[in-house]
């Protein structure tokens, strides 16, 4: 009695419920983005929900203020359900995996980046050094 047909569906079973979950991963509940903490040159930190992830710099909401953090001012970096930034800049498959779990991963747009610098009472980016 043969019986090999069974266990490819009671494995198929067993995948599905083995792994990450959408219930168990925040950022799947909100539209924000990941908590951030970035650690900065002279011993600064910057605390904040990442917005989108550029080239060249990380966009911050830190304490209602959208702030632009270069890579060239970072010196650590921790993104929550994510992990921690070892390479400075990110290598390319850390920044599309956090760039995926941003509140804009499909970046700003000069427009779409106006709208929310008024929404927060700003003119221009306030960019850390």
């Amino acid at each position: 009695m043969k019986r090999y047909w069974l266990w490819g569906p009671v494995l198929a079973t067993l995948a599905c419920s083995v792994g990450g979950r959408v219930d168990r991963f925040a950022p799947a509940h909100q539209p924000d983005g990941v908590a951030v903490t970035v650690g900065l040159r002279g011993g600064r930190k910057a605390q904040g929900e990442l917005l989108a992830v550029q080239d060249t710099a990380l966009l911050v909401l830190a304490q209602d203020t959208v702030t632009l953090v270069p890579y060239n001012a970072v010196v650590s970096g921790r993104f929550s359900d994510v992990g921690e930034l070892t390479e400075i800049p990110p290598a390319p498959d850390f920044a599309t995996r956090v760039r995926l779990v941003s509140r804009f991963p499909q970046g700003l747009s000069p427009e779409l980046l106006a709208r929310l610098l008024a929404a927060h009472g700003q003119s221009a980016l306030v960019v850390l050094k």
